[in-house]
């Protein structure tokens, strides 16, 4: 009885008919995920734009900013700002204000110019951020804050839950290519110049201005040794550009009124 040595099994050209398949699988997943992430990004630039258009009626009917309104009680809004045009943050950090104020004065508790009911309170270290800040579809949470060294009031994207009881913190949200997706929709695609521009985190903003050149990178050319948001080769942070070879989040942006 002769037994058969003949084993079965897969051929080069099946092998490689394997290694397609899956590599058409990998290619499709990252795709898919590259269209979610540009879709956050449009949704979060459509965020911005609602929010400036609900502002812009809020101070047309009421004659002041969401959350610097006098006598905001009147209307039983939570909070009364001092209308000085200025949305100010807890001196100490331990406080609802002006920029607590505005989400509860432009949602469903104030005005009802946006979507959500957010709470014009202190925030809670334990707090569930959605209960006082809108969510940004880009990642963590918007929030305002008065930027005294440019005179202007500014969204923020990175708001995250405080130490402390206070206002909100800030932490890195976006990847630099992803920093520069945003600006490029709103702005000029530049991180130090016009109305978006990257800041750092910092665990006590917004009560101390964020400050900008953030996460800078003296090189001319981007690279991912350092998890710097921008790099520049020049020491004019207003020249800087997004170090889009950077894969982790290290960008916090903010967008001005």
């Amino acid at each position: 009885m002769k037994h058969s040595n003949t084993r079965s099994g897969f051929t080069l050209v099946e092998l490689s008919i394997v290694l397609v398949i899956i590599g058409l699988i990998v290619s499709s997943v990252l795709v898919g995920q590259d269209l979610v992430r540009q879709a956050e990004l449009r949704s979060t630039v459509t965020q911005f734009e609602q929010f400036q258009a609900a502002v812009k009626t809020f101070k047309t009917k009421y004659n002041a900013l969401p959350g610097d309104v006098t006598g905001a009680t009147t209307y039983d809004w939570t909070g009364d700002g001092d209308n000085n045009g200025i949305l100010d943050a807890g001196a100490d950090g331990h406080g609802a204000t002006d920029n607590v104020f505005f989400w509860s004065h432009l949602g469903a508790s104030g005005a009802g110019l946006i979507s959500g009911t957010y709470s014009g309170a202190a925030i809670e270290d334990d707090s569930t951020m959605g209960d006082f800040l809108p969510e940004a579809d880009a990642g963590n949470f918007w929030g305002v804050f008065y930027d005294s060294t440019t005179g202007y009031n500014h969204y923020i994207i990175g708001a995250t839950t405080p130490a402390t009881d206070g206002d909100f913190t800030t932490t890195a949200t976006l990847i630099p290519s992803d920093a520069l997706s945003l600006d490029s929709k709103i702005d000029d695609s530049r991180p130090g110049r016009g109305i978006v521009q990257t800041v750092f985190a910092a665990s006590n903003a917004p009560n101390t201005t964020p400050a900008n050149n953030a996460g800078i990178q003296t090189s001319a050319t981007p690279t991912d040794t350092g998890d710097e948001c921008t790099y520049q080769a020049t020491a004019t942070f207003v020249d800087a550009n997004y170090n889009t070879a950077e894969s982790s989040a290290t960008c916090v942006m903010k967008l001005r009124f």
